[in-house]
C-alpha cells in the first residue's frame, strides 16, 4: 500500500506530465497550423504502385506555389488535376477510343507533367494546336499527359506494355531526361524482369528502410538522422518552413552565392553523371542499361503497330556556365547526341530539343525560359519547346500523324 503523501506526489507528477504533454502537443499543432499558411509539404501526391513503382494519386488535386517566391514573373499558384488513371487530365480516359480520333500518349517525368498551369504544358499545347489545324477535316487528336515525377525508360516500358495497350495508342512520345540513367539505376535495385529480360514489375522501395535516400540533387547514405529528416520533410510543415528559411537566408557557399547543381557532392551514383564529358565505368554501365530499355520499348511498339518518337530535355547548364547566359556550359550535351545515334540505329524519329532550342536559349539569362535556380522550364520555356514538337510532329517525312493530316493546309 502506497503511503498517502507519496501517493499524492505520484498523482501530482502524473498530472504535471499530462499537462506538459498537452501543452507540447498543442504547441506542435499550433506551429504546424501557422507554418501550413506559408509552406507546403513536398511529394504528397505520389502513391506507390505494384507495377509502375509510383503514380500520381488518382482523382486528386494539387496546388503548386513553390515557384512564386523566387520567380516574380510568375506570381500566381496553379492547380493540377489527376484523373482516375493518375494522369494529368481533367477527364477520365475511356478505353474505347472515340471515332476518328488519333490518340497520342506523352510519356516523361516532371518536364512532361509541366511545372506550369495545365493548359500551358507541352502535351496541352500540342493537342490544342493539332486540333486547330485539323478542325475542318473530321479528325480529332487526343494528346494524353502521363508525365510523372522521376519516370524513366524502366517505367515507360511498363506503362506502355501493361497499361497503355488497353487504350489503343496510335503514337507514344518518349521524353528522355538527363537524369533517366540515374532513375533507371535506382529502379534496377528492385526491378523484376520476365524470362526475356523485359521489365515486369518495378517494386516500390521503403524509403525508411533502404540503404540510400534519393533527394532532388543527390543520393545520400540513409543514416538514422537522414531518415528522421525524411520523415519530417514528408510530415511536418514547420520543418519545411525551417528548411525554406535556411535555404533562402543561410545556404550559400564561401563566395556568398547559392549552390549550383554541379556543386552538390554525390556519394553513390551522380544524378547528372550522363552530363559529364568523361564517364566512369558505372556511368557507362547505367547508360547502356537505359539504352537497352529504350531498345526494348521501341521493339515492343513496332511489334504492336504503335508509332514511337523520341525527344530529350535540354537543360540550361548545357547552354551556359553562368546564370546570365555566358561562360562555357557546365554540363555536356553528349546525351542528346547519344540518343540521336540510338534513334538512327532503331529507325525511331528523334527531336533533338537541345539543338532545336539552342538559337533561342543560348546566351539568354536562366530566368527567361527556366525558373530561377531550378532545372525546370517556366511557361515561356514550355511554349518554345511545344513549338519545336509541333513542327517535328507535322513534318511529313517522319509519318508520325495519320496520313489524312498531311493533306491539310496548315497555313490557313
Amino acid at each position: 500500500m502506497i503511503p498517502v503523501y507519496p501517493k499524492k506526489r505520484f498523482y501530482t507528477f502524473i498530472l504535471i506530465v499530462l499537462v506538459n504533454l498537452i501543452l507540447t502537443i498543442s504547441l506542435i499543432f499550433g506551429m504546424e497550423f501557422v507554418s501550413s499558411r506559408f509552406i507546403s509539404k513536398p511529394g504528397g501526391n505520389l502513391v506507390s504502385h505494384s507495377r509502375l513503382n509510383h503514380t500520381w494519386r488518382p482523382n486528386s488535386v494539387q496546388i503548386h506555389n513553390e515557384w512564386i517566391a523566387s520567380n516574380p514573373d510568375f506570381p500566381h499558384p496553379y492547380t493540377h488535376y489527376y484523373n482516375r488513371q493518375g494522369w494529368l487530365e481533367k477527364y477520365d480516359i475511356q478505353k474505347k477510343k472515340p471515332r476518328s480520333t488519333y490518340r497520342v500518349f506523352y510519356l516523361g517525368d516532371s518536364f512532361i507533367e509541366g511545372t506550369c498551369p495545365m493548359d500551358q504544358s507541352l502535351p496541352s499545347i500540342v493537342e490544342r494546336r493539332l486540333n486547330d489545324m485539323a478542325k475542318d477535316n473530321k479528325l480529332m487528336f487526343e494528346v494524353i499527359n502521363t508525365g510523372t515525377s522521376s519516370y524513366s525508360p524502366t517505367i515507360f516500358y511498363l506503362l506502355v506494355r501493361y497499361v497503355l495497350m488497353g487504350y489503343t495508342p496510335d503514337l507514344v512520345v518518349i521524353n528522355i531526361d538527363m537524369t533517366d540513367d540515374f532513375d533507371d539505376w535506382k529502379y534496377s535495385q528492385t526491378l523484376i524482369r520476365d524470362n526475356d529480360g523485359n521489365p515486369e514489375f518495378s517494386l516500390s522501395r521503403n524509403i525508411y528502410t533502404d540503404l540510400f535516400i534519393d533527394t532532388e540533387n543527390k543520393v545520400l547514405r540513409a543514416t538514422l538522422w537522414k531518415k528522421i529528416q525524411l520523415f519530417l520533410i514528408h510530415n511536418s510543415y514547420t520543418y519545411n518552413l525551417i528548411l525554406y528559411i535556411k535555404k533562402k537566408f543561410i545556404s550559400t557557399n564561401a563566395s556568398g552565392k547559392k549552390l549550383l547543381p554541379n556543386e552538390m557532392a554525390q556519394k553513390i551514383y551522380q544524378r547528372w553523371s550522363w552530363c559529364r564529358s568523361n564517364w566512369d565505368d558505372l556511368t557507362a554501365k547505367n547508360v547502356k542499361n537505359t539504352f537497352d530499355l529504350l531498345r526494348r520499348l521501341s521493339t515492343f511498339c513496332r511489334q504492336n503497330n504503335i508509332k514511337i518518337m523520341f525527344t530529350s530535355v535540354p537543360h540550361y547548364w548545357q547552354y551556359a556556365g553562368n546564370e546570365n547566359g555566358t561562360g562555357k556550359p557546365l554540363w555536356s550535351n553528349r546525351p542528346h547526341y547519344d540518343i540521336s545515334n540510338l534513334s538512327k540505329e532503331l529507325d525511331v524519329p528523334y527531336l533533338n530539343s537541345f539543338e532545336k532550342l539552342k538559337p533561342l536559349i543560348g546566351g539568354t539569362p536562366q530566368t527567361k525560359f527556366y525558373y530561377n535556380r531550378n532545372m525546370h522550364f517556366n511557361p515561356r520555356g514550355y511554349a518554345v519547346w511545344a513549338e519545336a514538337h509541333i513542327e517535328f510532329l507535322t513534318t511529313k517525312e517522319y509519318a508520325l500523324l495519320p496520313e489524312p493530316f498531311y493533306s491539310i493546309d496548315t497555313n490557313k
